[in-house]
Protein backbone atom coordinates (compact mmCIF):
# COMPACT_ATOMS: atom_id res chain seq x y z
CA UNK A 1 0.00 0.00 0.00
CA UNK A 2 1.37 3.74 -0.79
CA UNK A 3 1.66 5.58 2.54
CA UNK A 4 0.84 8.68 3.63
CA UNK A 5 3.28 11.31 4.18
CA UNK A 6 5.59 11.31 1.22
CA UNK A 7 2.74 10.86 -1.61
CA UNK A 8 0.72 13.65 -0.41
CA UNK A 9 3.79 15.92 -0.69
CA UNK A 10 3.59 15.16 -4.49
CA UNK A 11 0.04 15.39 -4.95
CA UNK A 12 -0.16 18.98 -3.57
CA UNK A 13 -0.01 20.82 -7.07
CA UNK A 14 -3.60 19.14 -7.96
CA UNK A 15 -5.21 21.86 -10.04
CA UNK A 16 -8.64 20.47 -9.46
CA UNK A 17 -11.43 23.12 -8.28
CA UNK A 18 -12.11 23.07 -4.34
CA UNK A 19 -15.76 22.25 -4.71
CA UNK A 20 -15.23 19.50 -7.10
CA UNK A 21 -13.68 17.57 -3.99
CA UNK A 22 -16.13 15.24 -3.29
CA UNK A 23 -15.36 12.48 -0.69
CA UNK A 24 -15.73 8.97 -2.56
CA UNK A 25 -18.11 6.18 -0.73
CA UNK A 26 -14.79 4.04 -0.18
CA UNK A 27 -12.13 6.39 0.82
CA UNK A 28 -8.88 5.25 0.53
CA UNK A 29 -6.27 7.45 2.81
CA UNK A 30 -4.81 8.89 -0.54
CA UNK A 31 -8.29 10.34 -1.21
CA UNK A 32 -8.50 11.87 2.08
CA UNK A 33 -4.80 13.57 1.80
CA UNK A 34 -5.96 14.76 -1.65
CA UNK A 35 -8.99 16.61 -0.58
CA UNK A 36 -7.11 17.65 2.81
CA UNK A 37 -4.40 19.42 0.64
CA UNK A 38 -7.46 20.94 -1.07
CA UNK A 39 -9.87 22.11 1.51
CA UNK A 40 -8.56 22.39 4.99
CA UNK A 41 -8.86 25.83 5.75
CA UNK A 42 -6.23 26.14 8.01
CA UNK A 43 -3.43 25.19 4.95
CA UNK A 44 -5.50 26.82 2.47
CA UNK A 45 -5.00 30.18 4.47
CA UNK A 46 -0.96 29.33 4.62
CA UNK A 47 -1.10 28.85 0.81
CA UNK A 48 -2.51 32.64 0.30
CA UNK A 49 1.37 33.98 1.71
CA UNK A 50 2.56 32.72 -1.36
CA UNK A 51 0.83 35.29 -3.41
CA UNK A 52 2.00 38.26 -1.13
CA UNK A 53 5.54 37.00 -1.11
CA UNK A 54 5.62 36.93 -5.09
CA UNK A 55 4.70 40.63 -5.04
CA UNK A 56 7.17 41.75 -2.28
CA UNK A 57 10.07 39.73 -4.41
CA UNK A 58 8.61 41.99 -7.30
CA UNK A 59 8.71 45.38 -5.28
CA UNK A 60 12.47 44.44 -4.14
CA UNK A 61 13.34 44.41 -8.07
CA UNK A 62 11.57 47.43 -8.50
CA UNK A 63 13.78 49.69 -6.52
CA UNK A 64 15.88 49.38 -9.66
CA UNK A 65 13.57 51.15 -11.42
CA UNK A 66 13.18 54.55 -11.67
CA UNK A 67 10.00 56.67 -10.01
CA UNK A 68 7.71 58.07 -13.09
CA UNK A 69 4.81 60.43 -12.23
CA UNK A 70 2.82 62.36 -14.59
CA UNK A 71 0.61 65.74 -14.03
CA UNK A 72 -1.82 67.22 -15.85
CA UNK A 73 -3.99 70.74 -14.58
CA UNK A 74 -5.69 73.24 -15.78
CA UNK A 75 -7.51 75.79 -14.02
CA UNK A 76 -9.27 79.06 -14.15
CA UNK A 77 -9.25 82.13 -11.81
CA UNK A 78 -11.25 85.61 -11.47
CA UNK A 79 -9.58 88.25 -9.63
CA UNK A 80 -10.78 92.01 -8.40
CA UNK A 81 -8.54 94.78 -7.39
CA UNK A 82 -9.04 98.33 -7.21
CA UNK A 83 -7.18 100.46 -10.37
CA UNK A 84 -7.65 103.86 -9.44
CA UNK A 85 -10.41 106.64 -8.37
CA UNK A 86 -13.10 108.22 -10.29
CA UNK A 87 -13.61 112.51 -10.30
CA UNK A 88 -15.67 111.62 -6.88
CA UNK A 89 -13.11 109.58 -5.10
CA UNK A 90 -14.75 106.43 -5.19
CA UNK A 91 -12.69 102.86 -6.24
CA UNK A 92 -12.78 101.75 -9.69
CA UNK A 93 -12.62 98.16 -9.23
CA UNK A 94 -11.21 96.08 -12.80
CA UNK A 95 -11.95 92.15 -12.98
CA UNK A 96 -8.95 90.11 -14.29
CA UNK A 97 -9.72 86.31 -15.79
CA UNK A 98 -6.49 84.23 -16.08
CA UNK A 99 -6.42 80.52 -16.94
CA UNK A 100 -3.63 78.07 -17.24
CA UNK A 101 -2.66 74.74 -18.40
CA UNK A 102 0.28 72.63 -16.98
CA UNK A 103 1.57 68.96 -18.75
CA UNK A 104 4.90 67.21 -16.87
CA UNK A 105 6.25 63.78 -16.96
CA UNK A 106 9.13 63.17 -14.57
CA UNK A 107 11.33 59.63 -13.83
CA UNK A 108 13.50 59.60 -10.71
CA UNK A 109 15.88 57.06 -10.34
CA UNK A 110 18.57 56.23 -7.43
CA UNK A 111 21.92 55.59 -8.89
CA UNK A 112 23.87 54.58 -6.01
CA UNK A 113 23.12 53.90 -2.04
CA UNK A 114 25.72 51.32 -1.43
CA UNK A 115 24.12 47.80 -1.40
CA UNK A 116 20.99 48.58 -0.20
CA UNK A 117 18.74 47.11 -2.71
CA UNK A 118 20.64 44.51 -3.43
CA UNK A 119 20.47 43.47 0.26
CA UNK A 120 16.67 44.00 0.43
CA UNK A 121 16.18 41.37 -3.11
CA UNK A 122 18.30 39.38 -1.09
CA UNK A 123 15.74 39.53 1.88
CA UNK A 124 12.88 38.65 -0.36
CA UNK A 125 13.76 35.97 -1.80
CA UNK A 126 14.83 34.65 1.54
CA UNK A 127 11.49 35.37 2.23
CA UNK A 128 9.87 33.38 -0.12
CA UNK A 129 12.07 30.62 0.77
CA UNK A 130 11.17 30.58 3.81
CA UNK A 131 7.04 31.01 2.91
CA UNK A 132 7.92 28.30 0.69
CA UNK A 133 9.34 26.32 3.35
CA UNK A 134 5.75 27.43 5.62
CA UNK A 135 3.97 25.73 3.06
CA UNK A 136 5.64 22.92 2.94
CA UNK A 137 5.49 22.05 6.60
CA UNK A 138 1.70 23.08 6.70
CA UNK A 139 1.44 20.31 4.02
CA UNK A 140 3.37 18.17 5.82
CA UNK A 141 1.73 18.55 8.73
CA UNK A 142 -1.80 18.05 7.63
CA UNK A 143 -1.05 15.08 6.12
CA UNK A 144 0.39 13.65 9.25
CA UNK A 145 -3.34 15.06 10.63
CA UNK A 146 -4.97 12.98 8.06
CA UNK A 147 -3.25 10.06 8.05
CA UNK A 148 -3.60 10.03 11.93
CA UNK A 149 -6.89 10.62 11.85
CA UNK A 150 -7.57 8.30 8.83
CA UNK A 151 -6.26 5.51 11.30
CA UNK A 152 -8.21 6.67 14.45
CA UNK A 153 -11.52 6.20 12.36
CA UNK A 154 -10.07 2.66 11.18
CA UNK A 155 -9.42 1.92 14.49
CA UNK A 156 -13.15 2.76 15.48
CA UNK A 157 -14.07 0.31 13.39
CA UNK A 158 -11.83 -2.40 14.04
CA UNK A 159 -13.10 -1.98 17.93
CA UNK A 160 -16.67 -2.25 17.06
CA UNK A 161 -16.07 -5.42 14.97
CA UNK A 162 -13.99 -6.89 17.95
CA UNK A 163 -17.09 -5.99 20.85
CA UNK A 164 -19.49 -7.73 18.34
CA UNK A 165 -17.07 -10.72 18.51
CA UNK A 166 -17.61 -10.40 21.93
CA UNK A 167 -20.95 -9.75 22.56
CA UNK A 168 -21.59 -13.02 20.17
CA UNK A 169 -19.26 -14.95 22.34
CA UNK A 170 -21.39 -13.36 25.57
CA UNK A 171 -24.54 -14.47 24.21
CA UNK A 172 -23.17 -17.71 23.29
CA UNK A 173 -21.86 -18.39 27.27
CA UNK A 174 -25.60 -17.22 28.10
CA UNK A 175 -26.94 -19.94 26.57
CA UNK A 176 -24.33 -22.38 27.32
CA UNK A 177 -24.96 -21.54 31.63
CA UNK A 178 -28.79 -21.57 30.68
CA UNK A 179 -28.27 -25.42 29.10
CA UNK A 180 -26.01 -26.06 32.61
CA UNK A 181 -28.72 -24.60 34.82
CA UNK A 182 -31.05 -27.35 32.80
CA UNK A 183 -28.94 -30.32 33.78
CA UNK A 184 -27.94 -28.94 37.30
CA UNK A 185 -24.66 -28.49 36.07
CA UNK A 186 -24.78 -24.79 37.73
CA UNK A 187 -26.74 -21.97 39.53
CA UNK A 188 -29.24 -19.57 39.11
CA UNK A 189 -26.80 -16.72 39.82
CA UNK A 190 -24.57 -18.23 37.16
CA UNK A 191 -27.48 -17.01 34.08
CA UNK A 192 -27.80 -13.68 36.24
CA UNK A 193 -24.51 -13.21 35.49
CA UNK A 194 -23.93 -14.44 32.14
CA UNK A 195 -27.42 -12.01 31.10
CA UNK A 196 -25.66 -9.08 33.26
CA UNK A 197 -22.18 -9.68 30.97
CA UNK A 198 -24.27 -9.78 27.45
CA UNK A 199 -25.82 -6.13 28.85
CA UNK A 200 -22.36 -4.49 29.50
CA UNK A 201 -21.10 -6.02 26.64
CA UNK A 202 -24.09 -4.38 24.26
CA UNK A 203 -23.45 -1.02 26.17
CA UNK A 204 -19.29 -1.36 25.40
CA UNK A 205 -20.85 -2.07 21.47
CA UNK A 206 -22.78 1.11 21.68
CA UNK A 207 -20.18 3.26 23.01
CA UNK A 208 -17.88 2.03 19.98
CA UNK A 209 -20.34 2.77 17.49
CA UNK A 210 -20.35 6.81 19.45
CA UNK A 211 -16.35 6.81 18.86
CA UNK A 212 -16.61 5.45 14.93
CA UNK A 213 -18.93 8.31 14.07
CA UNK A 214 -16.89 10.68 16.27
CA UNK A 215 -13.95 9.81 14.51
CA UNK A 216 -15.69 9.62 11.37
CA UNK A 217 -16.32 13.68 12.15
CA UNK A 218 -12.76 14.44 12.91
CA UNK A 219 -11.70 13.27 10.06
CA UNK A 220 -14.04 15.23 8.03
CA UNK A 221 -13.06 18.08 9.37
CA UNK A 222 -9.97 17.46 8.93
CA UNK A 223 -10.05 17.08 5.27
CA UNK A 224 -12.12 20.40 4.96
CA UNK A 225 -15.34 18.82 3.76
CA UNK A 226 -19.22 18.95 4.94
CA UNK A 227 -20.58 16.55 3.14
CA UNK A 228 -22.41 14.60 5.19
CA UNK A 229 -22.86 11.25 3.09
CA UNK A 230 -21.18 8.06 4.58
CA UNK A 231 -17.93 6.79 3.55
CA UNK A 232 -16.40 3.42 3.77
CA UNK A 233 -12.64 3.28 4.47
CA UNK A 234 -10.87 1.22 1.74
CA UNK A 235 -7.16 1.15 2.94
CA UNK A 236 -6.34 -1.43 5.78
CA UNK A 237 -3.13 -1.09 8.13
CA UNK A 238 0.19 -1.10 6.54
CA UNK A 239 2.68 -4.07 6.99
CA UNK A 240 5.28 -3.76 10.07
CA UNK A 241 8.85 -3.35 9.52
CA UNK A 242 11.03 -3.69 12.41
CA UNK A 243 12.75 -0.04 13.45
CA UNK A 244 15.90 -1.52 14.20
CA UNK A 245 16.78 -1.16 10.27
CA UNK A 246 16.16 2.44 10.58
CA UNK A 247 19.78 4.58 10.61
CA UNK A 248 19.55 7.11 13.60
CA UNK A 249 21.97 9.19 12.35
CA UNK A 250 20.78 8.88 9.25
CA UNK A 251 17.36 10.27 10.01
CA UNK A 252 18.55 13.20 12.44
CA UNK A 253 20.34 14.21 9.62
CA UNK A 254 17.95 14.15 7.04
CA UNK A 255 15.96 15.72 9.19
CA UNK A 256 17.97 18.77 9.73
CA UNK A 257 18.31 19.51 6.10
CA UNK A 258 14.76 18.34 4.99
CA UNK A 259 12.38 19.26 7.72
CA UNK A 260 10.07 22.19 6.99
CA UNK A 261 10.42 23.93 9.65
CA UNK A 262 14.32 24.11 9.86
CA UNK A 263 14.05 25.57 6.13
CA UNK A 264 11.94 27.75 6.92
CA UNK A 265 14.02 29.08 9.76
CA UNK A 266 16.84 29.07 7.98
CA UNK A 267 15.34 31.65 5.40
CA UNK A 268 13.98 33.31 8.05
CA UNK A 269 17.53 33.75 9.16
CA UNK A 270 19.03 35.01 5.76
CA UNK A 271 16.36 37.42 5.04
CA UNK A 272 17.07 39.11 8.64
CA UNK A 273 20.86 38.93 7.80
CA UNK A 274 20.37 40.51 4.36
CA UNK A 275 17.38 42.96 6.29
CA UNK A 276 20.80 43.96 8.48
CA UNK A 277 23.00 44.70 5.84
CA UNK A 278 20.10 46.52 4.08
CA UNK A 279 19.98 49.07 7.21
CA UNK A 280 24.14 49.28 7.75
CA UNK A 281 24.32 50.46 4.07
CA UNK A 282 21.70 53.53 4.85
CA UNK A 283 24.85 55.23 6.35
CA UNK A 284 26.57 55.52 2.52
CA UNK A 285 24.97 58.60 0.52
CA UNK A 286 22.75 57.95 -1.70
CA UNK A 287 22.91 59.62 -5.26
CA UNK A 288 19.88 60.28 -7.56
CA UNK A 289 18.81 61.22 -10.64
CA UNK A 290 16.08 63.35 -11.95
CA UNK A 291 14.97 64.71 -14.92
CA UNK A 292 11.81 65.97 -16.04
CA UNK A 293 10.03 67.72 -18.94
CA UNK A 294 6.94 70.20 -18.81
CA UNK A 295 4.90 72.25 -20.91
CA UNK A 296 2.12 74.92 -19.96
CA UNK A 297 0.77 78.37 -21.21
CA UNK A 298 -0.85 80.62 -19.24
CA UNK A 299 -3.20 83.44 -20.62
CA UNK A 300 -5.35 86.73 -19.37
CA UNK A 301 -8.61 84.94 -20.20
CA UNK A 302 -10.33 81.56 -20.31
CA UNK A 303 -8.67 80.09 -23.25
CA UNK A 304 -6.02 78.32 -21.93
CA UNK A 305 -8.44 76.11 -19.74
CA UNK A 306 -8.22 72.61 -21.05
CA UNK A 307 -5.55 73.56 -24.02
CA UNK A 308 -4.09 70.25 -24.42
CA UNK A 309 -0.99 71.33 -26.64
CA UNK A 310 0.52 74.46 -24.05
CA UNK A 311 2.76 76.48 -26.01
CA UNK A 312 5.47 76.84 -23.44
CA UNK A 313 7.92 74.22 -23.25
CA UNK A 314 10.93 73.31 -20.06
CA UNK A 315 12.95 70.44 -19.72
CA UNK A 316 15.19 69.52 -16.50
CA UNK A 317 18.02 67.36 -15.33
CA UNK A 318 18.96 67.25 -11.44
CA UNK A 319 21.32 64.84 -10.22
CA UNK A 320 21.14 65.28 -6.24
CA UNK A 321 23.44 63.60 -3.65
CA UNK A 322 22.17 63.22 -0.38
CA UNK A 323 24.43 62.62 2.86
CA UNK A 324 23.04 61.51 6.33
CA UNK A 325 25.09 63.54 8.62
CA UNK A 326 22.89 63.36 11.70
CA UNK A 327 19.36 61.83 11.45
CA UNK A 328 18.92 61.92 15.11
CA UNK A 329 20.00 58.74 16.23
CA UNK A 330 17.71 57.09 14.16
CA UNK A 331 19.74 55.48 11.63
CA UNK A 332 21.80 53.62 14.26
CA UNK A 333 18.30 52.23 15.98
CA UNK A 334 17.36 50.68 12.77
CA UNK A 335 20.99 49.03 12.42
CA UNK A 336 20.81 47.74 15.92
CA UNK A 337 17.13 46.67 15.80
CA UNK A 338 18.15 45.02 12.20
CA UNK A 339 21.15 43.88 14.33
CA UNK A 340 19.15 42.54 16.92
CA UNK A 341 16.61 40.62 14.71
CA UNK A 342 18.96 38.73 12.57
CA UNK A 343 20.57 37.46 16.11
CA UNK A 344 17.31 36.09 17.26
CA UNK A 345 17.18 34.48 14.08
CA UNK A 346 20.11 32.81 14.00
CA UNK A 347 19.36 31.43 17.81
CA UNK A 348 15.89 30.32 16.71
CA UNK A 349 17.58 28.38 13.77
CA UNK A 350 20.02 26.68 16.45
CA UNK A 351 16.86 26.08 18.70
CA UNK A 352 15.08 24.19 16.32
CA UNK A 353 18.14 22.16 14.95
CA UNK A 354 18.22 21.18 18.51
CA UNK A 355 14.43 20.60 18.89
CA UNK A 356 14.47 18.85 15.62
CA UNK A 357 17.22 16.14 16.72
CA UNK A 358 16.06 15.61 19.99
CA UNK A 359 12.47 14.93 18.57
CA UNK A 360 13.72 12.63 16.14
CA UNK A 361 15.54 10.59 18.41
CA UNK A 362 12.55 10.47 20.67
CA UNK A 363 10.06 9.47 17.83
CA UNK A 364 12.48 6.74 16.76
CA UNK A 365 12.86 5.73 20.56
CA UNK A 366 8.54 5.44 20.53
CA UNK A 367 8.45 3.53 17.56
CA UNK A 368 10.68 0.65 18.85
CA UNK A 369 8.81 0.44 21.99
CA UNK A 370 5.02 0.63 20.53
CA UNK A 371 6.76 -2.16 17.70
CA UNK A 372 7.85 -4.56 20.75
CA UNK A 373 4.55 -3.30 22.02
CA UNK A 374 2.52 -4.84 18.95
CA UNK A 375 4.72 -8.24 19.51
CA UNK A 376 3.88 -8.36 23.14
CA UNK A 377 0.37 -7.65 23.04
CA UNK A 378 -0.20 -10.00 20.05
CA UNK A 379 1.28 -12.58 22.15
CA UNK A 380 -0.60 -12.03 25.13
CA UNK A 381 -4.17 -12.18 22.81
CA UNK A 382 -2.79 -15.25 21.77
CA UNK A 383 -2.71 -17.12 25.12
CA UNK A 384 -5.72 -15.42 26.46
CA UNK A 385 -7.68 -16.53 23.89
CA UNK A 386 -6.37 -20.02 24.32
CA UNK A 387 -6.65 -19.76 27.99
CA UNK A 388 -10.62 -19.30 27.44
CA UNK A 389 -10.84 -21.80 25.16
CA UNK A 390 -9.47 -24.30 28.19
CA UNK A 391 -11.43 -22.59 30.79
CA UNK A 392 -14.63 -23.17 28.82
CA UNK A 393 -14.14 -27.04 28.18
CA UNK A 394 -13.72 -26.96 32.29
CA UNK A 395 -17.26 -25.00 32.54
CA UNK A 396 -18.68 -27.17 30.55
CA UNK A 397 -17.43 -30.25 32.32
CA UNK A 398 -18.51 -28.27 35.73
CA UNK A 399 -14.21 -28.27 37.14
CA UNK A 400 -14.28 -24.51 37.52
CA UNK A 401 -17.17 -21.91 38.50
CA UNK A 402 -18.97 -19.38 36.48
CA UNK A 403 -17.15 -16.54 38.17
CA UNK A 404 -13.53 -18.19 37.33
CA UNK A 405 -14.71 -18.65 33.42
CA UNK A 406 -16.00 -14.71 33.77
CA UNK A 407 -12.45 -13.74 34.92
CA UNK A 408 -10.79 -15.43 32.33
CA UNK A 409 -12.94 -14.02 29.68
CA UNK A 410 -12.67 -10.45 30.89
CA UNK A 411 -9.03 -11.27 30.89
CA UNK A 412 -8.76 -12.12 27.48
CA UNK A 413 -11.12 -9.20 26.14
CA UNK A 414 -8.67 -6.69 27.58
CA UNK A 415 -6.03 -8.19 26.05
CA UNK A 416 -7.89 -8.32 22.68
CA UNK A 417 -8.39 -4.52 23.09
CA UNK A 418 -4.74 -4.05 23.88
CA UNK A 419 -3.65 -5.66 21.26
CA UNK A 420 -5.77 -3.57 18.79
CA UNK A 421 -4.63 -0.47 20.54
CA UNK A 422 -0.91 -1.30 19.76
CA UNK A 423 -1.43 -1.90 16.52
CA UNK A 424 -2.94 1.52 15.83
CA UNK A 425 -0.24 2.93 18.55
CA UNK A 426 2.26 1.78 16.40
CA UNK A 427 1.12 3.16 12.95
CA UNK A 428 0.71 6.59 14.70
CA UNK A 429 4.25 6.01 16.37
CA UNK A 430 5.42 5.40 11.93
CA UNK A 431 3.74 8.83 10.99
CA UNK A 432 5.07 11.38 14.38
CA UNK A 433 8.31 9.83 12.89
CA UNK A 434 7.86 10.97 9.31
CA UNK A 435 6.56 13.93 10.29
CA UNK A 436 9.83 14.77 12.31
CA UNK A 437 11.78 13.86 9.72
CA UNK A 438 9.88 15.62 6.85
CA UNK A 439 9.09 12.16 4.45
CA UNK A 440 8.79 8.82 4.32
CA UNK A 441 10.58 6.48 6.66
CA UNK A 442 9.19 3.09 5.99
CA UNK A 443 11.41 0.83 3.74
Amino acid sequence: MRTPIVLALLLAGAAAPVAAQEVPRKLTLDDAIRIALQRNPAHRRVLNDEDVTAVGERAAWSQFLPNVSANLSTGVSKSRFVSGADDFGRPIPEDVHRSSADQSISANVTLFDGLSRVSSVRAARAESRAVAARIAGSRNALIADVSRLYYAALQARQRIALEEQLLASARERLEMTEQQLRVARTHPEDVLGAQVDVARQELVLEQAHGNARKADLDLRQMMGVDDPAEFELADELPPRFDPASLDEEALVARALEAAPRVLELAATAAAAEHSAGAASWSRWPQISLQAGVSRGTNLESNEALFELNPSDRTFSLRLTAQVPLFTRFQTSRQIAQANATADDAREALREERLRVERDVRAALVDLRNTYRAVELAERSAELARQRVELAQEKFRLGSISFADLQRFIDDAAREERAAVDARFAWIGAVIALERQVGGRVRP
